[in-house]
């Protein structure tokens, strides 16, 4: 998944769309259609996801950009929305899939 980042395109004249959500729309409905996994009808935008690999690994495959706090010089003294990663719905998720999971690996990617 290539990293895109907003200057190498806004700041090229040879692109002429510059509008950044349209492009980011464009990108996510490249990335669903371009992508061999199932994506769940109910939230279509949701990227993590578990995936077991015989009864001895689970893989737990993590969303860590949809989800972020906006950039901060991350000095925050507790937990907020400006230091979240994965987001609350994820971490939930995450957690309860960990203490479900009877497999001996378990894998964060």
């Amino acid at each position: 998944l290539n990293n895109w980042y907003p200057g190498e395109i806004l700041d090229d004249p040879r692109y002429t769309e510059k509008n950044v959500s349209l492009l980011a729309a464009r990108g996510a409905r490249a990335f669903r259609d371009y992508t061999p996994i199932a994506f769940d009808p109910a939230d279509p935008d949701r990227i993590f996801r578990n995936v077991r690999w015989g009864p001895s690994v689970e893989l737990f495959i993590l969303d860590k950009r949809s989800y972020r706090g906006p950039n901060t010089p991350n000095r925050q003294p507790e937990r907020s929305g400006a230091t979240a990663l994965l987001g609350d719905a994820q971490l939930d998720w995450l957690k309860r899939k960990l203490v479900e999971s009877r497999a001996t690996w378990k894998v964060m990617c």
